[in-house]
Parts: C-alpha cells; structure tokens; sequence
C-alpha cells in the first residue's frame, strides 16, 4: 500500500477508534451546525471527513447517493458471506458523505 493510501487508513482508522456514543455525539453537533467542545475530537472528525469527502470533490447527489446505498447493502451482504476482516475499517458510504459534508461545512476546529 502506498503510503498515502496507508494515511487514508490510518485516518479512517482513527475515526472508528473513538467510542460509538462520541462518533453520534459528533455526528449529532455537526447536524445541528456545532462542533464537538473537544478540540482532539474535533479534529479526528474533520480529518476523517476531509479523507471521506476530498476537497474539490463533488458533492453526492440524489440518483448517486441511491447506488452507493444499494451498493452499500450488496457489499455488506457480501461481506458477511466472505466474512470480511474485521481490523480493517469500512469504506466510506454514502451516508458517510453525508455526515462528512456537514462537518466539513463547518470549517476545521481552531
């Protein structure tokens, strides 16, 4: 892996190290237009949404969001039939473009 796809892991990663309640605490604040008081925390989440939602990148539109959530439900059908490795984080899906574009609207954590 090259070692900017081994960053992007290490990113995703990080994100999926923090506790469930803090990550829907994040998610929470970010759709209500806030940030996390935890500037640490902040900045996981902003790190992880720049590696979900790149610069530049379009944002997921309608017709796009609905195939990557179809495709979203095949890979974790298949997933579970291949019992997939379990370390390694999941890719991100749509609803993580979603969630990353909330918090990327909110500028990175001073």
């Amino acid at each position: 892996m090259t070692d900017d796809g081994s960053a992007r892991l290490e990113t995703l990663r990080s994100w999926w190290r923090l506790p469930d309640e803090t990550r829907t605490e994040v998610r929470g604040l970010a759709k209500s237009g806030r940030r996390h008081p935890d500037t640490e925390i902040a900045w996981v989440a902003w790190r992880w949404a720049e590696t979900v939602l790149p610069v530049g990148a379009p944002e997921p539109g309608r017709f796009r969001n609905m195939l990557s959530a179809a495709g979203f439900w095949i890979q974790i059908v298949a997933e579970l039939a291949s019992h997939g490795d379990p370390i390694d984080p999941p890719q991100p899906s749509w609803l993580d473009r979603r969630r990353a574009r909330r918090i990327l609207r909110l500028g990175p954590p001073l």
